[in-house]
């Protein structure tokens, strides 16, 4: 007789995060952090600002193909509804078991630091007691968890079927080496059936020891930082995510990092700046219109928050009501004109800058922006500035401008914005996440 599985509520369904991180962040006042992500995906078209550890895919197909054999061994039934029940309790258990393998002190930015660790250590203490499962590891864990995290990845690498939640042939090497390369059958055996135990969603604890392994064990072979001392998987990974990337920029502009690397350049501006340049690898011309256009927004993104920093801090600090006119010639003084104008004619000019106007949102308006700034005075720049705010924020379901101008005000609508405390930085533009993927596999030390 079939066991019977909670089956969540029909209101409750799967759905998998877009390519990219498309979120807009409530301190992200003109969709800079938006449009940077997609300029992002120009660069590297498999990988979002979420997938910067290696360990974590193989995590995340471990734990559907463990997903797989739960159904057939148990007799769940074979929906993606169960698949992701029965991910979450193996991403539980694979949380408890690293933090077992460090005795618990794992801490947010630490190596081995999975999602959802705050959830984690709630849970997991000292001794020999069992631990408890079924426990909620993260908020929202199916979309914020390491599923929704990977997800659109491993789909984009044709890891995991497009549309289901079941892994690829293109995984079963990696997977077959999850726990011990081949030759150690009996490692690989034990180990699953620990695993797998965990996923019997009639036990609501698991032991911390199984027959000659703990649960320490399972950590210490399987949490984020094991996959630096396992070469084979890391040259598998490698292959997977770099060599058989679907975009033509994606390996070039790998291998232009390790050699930057190498010569101790690390910053996203310096970076593109040198790969244009041609100082570690000569790019194809498509790879070159990729960074030009990615430099050139980057520019333009940085002057263009500044701007609008200054904007918020001069109305912020000058009683939440100032003259138009004032702001405007504060923000945008005469000096700084030039700046300004020549970030935007750069982007304007770059061989891809049509390509905004593709985006599913804010590109379009982001070109009208550009446009308008040219060659404006001050007044004007400000107008602009600041109705693209407005229709950046009434995207945002309704929500309306921060600043608005009101007879010659500019008043101040919403408080509570602090990104005006910190220097407008460069976008990182998933430099930052290629980069630690490396580090993982091996190719920056």
């Amino acid at each position: 007789m079939l066991k019977l599985l909670n089956i969540p509520p029909k209101g409750l369904f799967w759905s998998a995060p877009s390519t990219v991180d498309s979120d807009f962040g409530h301190e992200d006042p003109l969709a800079l952090d938006y449009l940077a992500q997609r300029v992002g995906f120009w660069l590297f078209s498999g990988f979002t600002t979420r997938t910067s550890r290696a360990q974590y895919y193989l995590v995340v197909l471990y734990g559907l193909r463990l997903a797989e054999r739960a159904i057939r061994d148990h007799r769940y039934l074979g929906h993606d509804e169960t698949r992701t029940k029965l991910f979450m309790r193996w991403e539980c258990f694979w949380a408890l078991a690293t933090l077992e393998s460090r005795g618990g002190t794992v801490d947010r930015g630490d190596d081995d630091a999975m999602r959802g660790i705050r959830g984690a250590k709630r849970w997991w203490s000292r001794g020999e007691a069992p631990l408890k499962l079924d426990f909620p590891l993260i908020s929202r864990q199916i979309e914020l968890g390491g599923l929704g995290a990977y997800l659109s990845s491993l789909r984009e690498y044709k890891l995991v079927n497009k549309d289901s939640l079941t892994v690829t042939v293109a995984a079963d090497e990696m997977l077959k080496a999850f726990w011990a390369e081949a030759g150690d059958y009996d490692t690989q055996t034990r180990y699953e059936e620990y695993a797998l135990n965990a996923l019997d969603l009639e036990t609501s604890s698991i032991q911390r020891r199984h027959p000659q392994i703990t649960l320490a064990g399972i950590g210490k072979r399987s949490r984020l930082s094991s996959i630096r001392s396992r070469i084979k998987q890391q040259h598998r990974l490698w292959d997977a995510l770099f060599l058989r990337a679907g975009d033509d920029s994606t390996l070039p502009l790998a291998e232009g990092l390790i050699a930057a690397d190498r010569d101790g350049v690390f910053e996203a501006e310096a970076l593109l700046k040198g790969f244009l340049a041609g100082r570690w690898k000569v790019l194809p011309d498509g790879v070159s219109s990729k960074v030009e256009i990615a430099l050139a927004f980057g520019r333009v993104a940085r002057v263009l928050l500044s701007r609008f920093n200054r904007v918020y801090e001069h109305v912020y600090q000058n009683g939440l009501e100032v003259d138009f006119r004032a702001v405007a010639q504060a923000s945008f003084p005469i000096s700084e004109m030039s700046e300004l104008r020549l970030a935007v004619s750069r982007l304007l000019k770059a061989k891809n800058a049509g390509e905004f106007r593709k985006l599913p949102a804010h590109g379009s308006d982001f070109l009208t922006l550009l446009s308008q700034l040219v060659d404006a005075d001050a007044v004007k720049c400000l107008q602009s500035l600041l109705h693209f705010h407005f229709v950046v924020q009434r995207s945002r379901r309704g929500g309306g401008a921060w600043l608005r101008d009101e007879n010659g005000k500019l008043a101040m609508r919403v408080e509570g914005y602090n990104g005006y405390k910190s220097p407008a930085a460069f976008p990182r533009l998933k430099l930052d996440v290629v980069r630690r993927l490396l580090t993982d596999l091996g190719k920056i030390v």
